[in-house]
């Protein structure tokens, strides 16, 4: 559970005597305390008086907590709007919400509200200092951005599962993607990269150090050896059956020995001179599954990379499927970051910080 802090409302005004101009002091009391309405779901009006400064004769206001200057709506408010839109409301259903409380509050200012909460939320994540990561799990995705999609790179440290930097990069862009997936491994001090068999993170690390996520693979591999299977089952080719079988039951071995097996050794080369049909692309599957076995995580704790594929869902693929697109590729870039931060740290997440 998640301690939400957030900000309040004050009934009264602080008198303030220092000038923001000149800086000197005491300033006058140019007014009376007045009471402008506003838009909150506790109070209807703050106070607030008018100041000058006999020295540069500035004249500015004071309002009470909790208020911005040019705002109609308190910062609480505005931040109602960002958490029922961040738990799953479109911009439209939060605004018929406040609505039912007597409160303003357009879609388009909640959109506004949203994005430059978001930006904040990226701007303290990239301020704060980097910590220093055992495993580096990076994953690429699509963000839906209004008809087109753009890519957006993942890094995560998978042990504390935090979200470590977003980046708007194409996995296809081998030359940025590994350049940028070297700078983060400097600046984390990363001991192993953990990502999936795209080619693009080949070569980024040596063998020992850049390990394949184990669901991933069993996935991949299971899924190439079971519609195989259908096909010898169709094409009555009971040996390749049994053979298909056992390459499966090889996968799910549990706890999986670090070294490929000497039967699924045997198997590679009983179809090694195999160049057609059915056979040949059973030669290919065996190979490739000797060749990558010691190339995927035996870590003890968690040797997958779910960790990334599961913060990318919860700050990004969930949000994006209930709407049609971000507009813009720097509000698809500052949503995880947002998402993040609502999460918390031990137990706290101040939301005052953020508006």
């Amino acid at each position: 559970m998640v301690n939400y802090i957030m900000p309040s409302v004050g009934s009264g005004v602080k008198l303030d005597r220092h000038c923001p101009d000149c800086e000197r002091q005491p300033a006058g009391i140019h007014s009376a305390i007045r009471y402008r309405p506003v838009s909150d779901v506790k109070v209807r009006s703050v106070a607030q008086r008018r100041m000058r400064c006999p020295f540069c004769r500035l004249t500015w206001t004071l309002r009470g907590e909790g208020v911005q200057a040019g705002r109609q709506r308190t910062e609480r408010l505005r931040l109602i709007g960002v958490m029922l839109y961040m738990l799953g409301l479109s911009y439209r259903a939060v605004q018929q919400f406040l609505r039912l409380l007597e409160c303003a509050g357009g879609k388009s200012s909640i959109e506004r509200d949203v994005a430059a909460s978001g930006q904040k939320a990226q701007d303290l994540h990239e301020d704060a200092p980097r910590m220093k990561v055992r495993v580096l799990g990076v994953d690429g995705t699509g963000a839906a951005m209004a008809g087109r999609d753009e890519g957006l790179l993942f890094f995560v440290d998978t042990d504390h599962q935090r979200l470590l930097s977003v980046v708007p990069l194409q996995e296809e862009d081998t030359v940025a993607v590994r350049r940028h997936v070297r700078r983060v491994l400097a600046e984390v001090g990363a001991q192993e990269l953990r990502t999936d068999e795209h080619h693009v993170y080949e070569g980024i690390l040596p063998e020992g150090q850049h390990r394949l996520c184990l669901a991933h693979w069993r996935k991949s591999k299971g899924k190439r050896a079971h519609d195989l299977l259908q096909q010898a089952t169709v094409e009555e080719r009971p040996l390749e059956a049994r053979t298909l079988q056992r390459l499966l039951e090889l996968l799910r071995l549990h706890p999986r020995p670090p070294t490929p097996p000497e039967e699924l050794r045997w198997l590679v080369e009983r179809y090694l001179p195999c160049r057609k049909g059915l056979l040949w692309k059973i030669n290919q599957l065996l190979q490739h599954v000797e060749r990558t076995w010691e190339k995927v995580s035996d870590d003890p704790v968690d040797a997958t990379n779910n960790t990334t594929e599961r913060i990318i869902g919860l700050t990004l693929k969930i949000r994006s499927k209930t709407m049609r697109g971000f507009k813009s590729l720097a509000k698809a870039t500052a949503h995880p970051y947002l998402a993040s931060y609502l999460r918390g740290q031990e137990g706290i997440c101040d939301l005052r910080k953020i508006i």
